[in-house]
Parts: C-alpha cells; sequence; structure tokens
C-alpha cells in the first residue's frame, strides 16, 4: 500500500482518474447548492447576454452550441461538468510535463490551481464559472506548448492566450504568473540559461501577439466601464493603495488560527527553495553575460507573480473587490507546493505526502462554501414567498408596474454565523451583498417587476418621505404615482449572533 501511496509511477490512465476523482470531489459542494449566483439570476431570464459587450464573445458561442441555439440556455451543471473534465485532462498534461515519471505526490503538486479557494466565486457562476475554467486550460496548454520551430511556440500559445482573453480578460494575470513559475522551476532543475531566456524571450513575444489578436477581434466589441482606465495623477496612485489595502485585510483575514501553521510552514518552504534554486543559479559555471540575465529574471520573478494576483484590475476605474478576479493565486499556489515539495523531499522521501494537509483545508472550504451558498439559497427561497404573498394581498397586486430599489450591501446571513465564525474567509467568497434582486421575482410568478431608477422617487424614499402599505424586516411595499415600489432593506441584526446561540444552546441543556 505504502508502494502506491508514494513511490510508484503512475500510468496516465491512473493520474487522470486521480484528477478526474479530484477535481470533480472539489465542485460536488457548488453543484449540490445549486445556487443562482449574482448575474445568473437575469442570464438565465433572457438565456445568456451581455458577454459580448464586455469583450468576452466567447462565453456567448459556448452556449450556443451547448444549447443548439442563438439563445444561452441555463444547462448547469451541464457545463461545468465538461470544464471539469478538461481540466482534469490539462492537469495532466502539466503533471507529465513538470515530472518525467509522476507519483501520487507529484500529482498532489499541481492539484492547488483547481483548489484554490478564491476559483470558488468563479465556480458558484452557471455561466461564467465553466467557461472562465476553460480559459484556465486554454493557458495551461499555452504554458506546456512546446515545439521545435520558434514560430510555433509563439503563435500557438497566444493564440490560446487570446482566446483566454475572449473569456475572461483578468486571466492574462495567470498566465503571465505561470510563467514565472515556469522560470523558476527550470533554474531549480538547472535548466542552461540559454534555454530558459529563449522560454522567457518566446512568452513575451507570444503576450504581446496575443493581446493584439484580442484588440483586433473581440475587444473591439465591448463597451462600457470595462474600458476605462485610472487617470494618470496622485489621487489614482492614492486609490491604487487603497485597493492594495483592502486587498491585505483579505488576506489576512483568510489566516485563522487552524491554518496559521499550514501558512508559515509553506511560506518558509518556499522561501528556502527559492533561495536553495538562487544558490544553485549564482554557482553555475557559466559565462556572466548569460547568467546575470537569467538571475534578473530570477530574482523578478515572484515580484511579478505577486503583482499578477490582483493584476491589470488595479488600473481599472472600476474595481471589483469580488475575489473572483484573484485567478492568478492559483499560480502562487503552484509554486509554493512545488518548492515545498522539493524541501519536503530531501528531508525525507515520506514526507512528500504532507502536501495532502493544506489540500484537505482546501476541500474543507469548497464543503463550506457550498454549505453557505445552500443557506444563502434558503433564506432568499423565504424572503421571495413573503414578498410574494404581501404583494399579492396588497394593491401592488393590481399595478402593472413594480419597482424595486435593492440594497446591495445587507450582508445578512445569520444561519451561517457559526460558520462565518470557523471561516471567516467565506464571508468574501460568498460575495451576496442582496437579499433578494428583481430578477428573482419570476420564480414566484410575478413578471411585472422592474429596476427602479427613477432617482427621485428613490431619494424620496429613502428619505422617508412616503409611507409604506406593508413593511417588514427585509423590504417595504409603496403604491406612488400609480405605480408599486419595492423597497429592501438592510436588516438590523445583533452582530453577537453566534454568542447568543450558544448560550440558547446551553439554557436548553440546562432543562
Amino acid at each position: 500500500m505504502s508502494q502506491f501511496l508514494w513511490a510508484r509511477t503512475l500510468t496516465p490512465r491512473e493520474v487522470l482518474l486521480f484528477f478526474l476523482a479530484a477535481s470533480f470531489l472539489f465542485i460536488f459542494p457548488l453543484v449540490q447548492a445549486d445556487y443562482f449566483y449574482n448575474d445568473d439570476n437575469w442570464r438565465a431570464l433572457v438565456a445568456g447576454g451581455g458577454w459580448r459587450e464586455e469583450g468576452r464573445v466567447v462565453i456567448e458561442w459556448l452556449y450556443n452550441v451547448l444549447s443548439f441555439s442563438s439563445a444561452s440556455a441555463d444547462l448547469f451543471p451541464l457545463p461545468l461538468f465538461i470544464a471539469t473534465t478538461a481540466v482534469s485532462f490539462a492537469l495532466k498534461s502539466l503533471v507529465f510535463f513538470y515530472f518525467e515519471r509522476p507519483t501520487l505526490v507529484h500529482c498532489l503538486v499541481v492539484l492547488p490551481i483547481w483548489y484554490n479557494p478564491f476559483l470558488l466565486q468563479n465556480l458558484s457562476y452557471h455561466y461564467d464559472g465553466p467557461a472562465m475554467a476553460l480559459g484556465l486550460v486554454a493557458l495551461i496548454h499555452a504554458v506546456i506548448w512546446s515545439s521545435d520551430k520558434i514560430w510555433r511556440n509563439v503563435l500557438v500559445p497566444a493564440l490560446l492566450l487570446a482566446l483566454a482573453l475572449s473569456i475572461y480578460q483578468v486571466l492574462i494575470g495567470f498566465f503571465i504568473a505561470m510563467c514565472c513559475v515556469e522560470v523558476i522551476r527550470l533554474v531549480w532543475q538547472g535548466k542552461p540559461s540559454q534555454q530558459v531566456l529563449r522560454l522567457i524571450g518566446c512568452k513575451l513575444v507570444a503576450i504581446g501577439v496575443g493581446v493584439s489578436v484580442y484588440y483586433l477581434t473581440a475587444y473591439q466589441l465591448m463597451t462600457g466601464a470595462r474600458q476605462v482606465l485610472l487617470p494618470l495623477d496622485i489621487s489614482s496612485l492614492l486609490e491604487i493603495g487603497n485597493r492594495l489595502s483592502f486587498l491585505a485585510r483579505m488576506f489576512d483575514g483568510w489566516v485563522t488560527e487552524g491554518a496559521q501553521a499550514l501558512v508559515w510552514g509553506g511560506a518558509l518552504l518556499t522561501l528556502v527553495g527559492y533561495v536553495w534554486g538562487g544558490i544553485g543559479l549564482v554557482r553555475r559555471a557559466e559565462s556572466p553575460w548569460r547568467e546575470a540575465p537569467l538571475l534578473f529574471c530570477y530574482l523578478l520573478a515572484p515580484a511579478v507573480l505577486l503583482f499578477c494576483i490582483p493584476g491589470i484590475t488595479l488600473f481599472f476605474a472600476e474595481f471589483n473587490y469580488g475575489v473572483r478576479t484573484l485567478v492568478a493565486f492559483s499560480a502562487l499556489l503552484l509554486l509554493v507546493f512545488f518548492l515545498g515539495l522539493q524541501m519536503l523531499m530531501r528531508l525525507h522521501a515520506r514526507l512528500g505526502l504532507v502536501l495532502l494537509i493544506p489540500l484537505l483545508a482546501m476541500l474543507s472550504f469548497s464543503f463550506g462554501h457550498g454549505r453557505v451558498l445552500s443557506l444563502q439559497k434558503q433564506q432568499e427561497a423565504v424572503v421571495l414567498a413573503s414578498l410574494a404573498y404581501d404583494i399579492n394581498h396588497s394593491p401592488l397586486r393590481d399595478k402593472d408596474r413594480i419597482y424595486m430599489i435593492p440594497e446591495l450591501k445587507a450582508n445578512w446571513l445569520p444561519a451561517a454565523s457559526g460558520l462565518f465564525a470557523a471561516m471567516p474567509a467565506q464571508q468574501y467568497v460568498l460575495g451576496v451583498g442582496y437579499v433578494l434582486l428583481p430578477e428573482s421575482l419570476p420564480r414566484a410568478g410575478i413578471t411585472n417587476v422592474y429596476l427602479a431608477k427613477d432617482p427621485m422617487v428613490i431619494a424620496s424614499i429613502r428619505r422617508g418621505d412616503f409611507s409604506p402599505i406593508v413593511s417588514t424586516r427585509f423590504y417595504d411595499l409603496f403604491v406612488i404615482h400609480d405605480s408599486g415600489y419595492i423597497s429592501m432593506k438592510k436588516p438590523q441584526g445583533d452582530p453577537d449572533v453566534v454568542s447568543k446561540l450558544c448560550l440558547f444552546v446551553d439554557v436548553e441543556r440546562c432543562r
């Protein structure tokens, strides 16, 4: 058994079966929850849409093909199953690219690309999640592509990059970060400087060509705020600083008491492994004019990789505070696992199995996220049923049009308070601030609810100029100018929910 666990070389079929099992296990909680996440609410109603204007036209084509239609039907979880299978094949190719005779431990090294907790927010989307996963697949193949012809080593990765950008623009950060990992890996393996520098040159040209192809094609369809960059002034530097501070606070929330040993242990192993590789590079018997440029690239690679985690989103006027933009974090996890394995194996051959511990922590986080999505879904169903009842038993029932003023900063999910206490980062990954959206009403058979856009009426309601005809913890109902209005509210709850629930449990036990 031990021979199978840590030392036996696996066949390609065994490696693929391992990745299929592990990858599908990671997404099982999302499939079980089956939650309509953010944009899914309106895209499911209109059968897709909106991607072309975002410069992501490949997503539209993907769902047109899967729907056998010019529309994009919600076929969840079929697209996610297809994407997960493709990811499994890509991880299999990557592990054979990294290791000539891979074992089970070697498979653990590349698994964090998929087990990245930040990916959970992406994968929670019925529509965008599977497409983004296919973009990762394209970029993994762009990194490992190799040919005897230099022009092929540029053109093929460039086209794959352009394809990925047409799915999700921030994936360029993942590609650059993976290239940084590749530079560090090749230096660690003692590859000649000429080979590593040639790789860097090919990838830089591929990035230029790929971005140009994307700019001349899908980018031309883009409209709106996604094209607007921050102005070149001092205020923009301050804004970028604020964004970085937010990301630093968010990352700090991930380091819970139970995970501190894993985080610091992984960081220490990575640092030692990186320094070890640098010392090996300096000690090489190569000419300085070749060694110096490679040493510069080796020293620069970690900084570039870390910058790629927030990436280009830092410079856009409209900053997305959701963790779904941090896909390049997968490359950082890959580097940590690769260097960590090198150090552990030098201490003892069986210590490579230690990598199972952080992977188990990531899998536990996925299952916790699935529970949070299920609780959010249940809460929305209860509020929707209450709202539908109040509409049908009030003057709003006879109104032709009803307008909703959503509350996007409610952050109200008391049922998950215990899970949030154990895993505070779940609140960042959930990323659902609303209690209910207008697109949810058709699920209750109410099809005449629209998003309120009249600023004067919205301001009057928020000032309290009108008295509600129905008032609950979650919403108020109004009749204004012969139209119905639903004003969603930010529920005012007790922040000490967990301790009071524990007190209630203790009282019950005493009885």
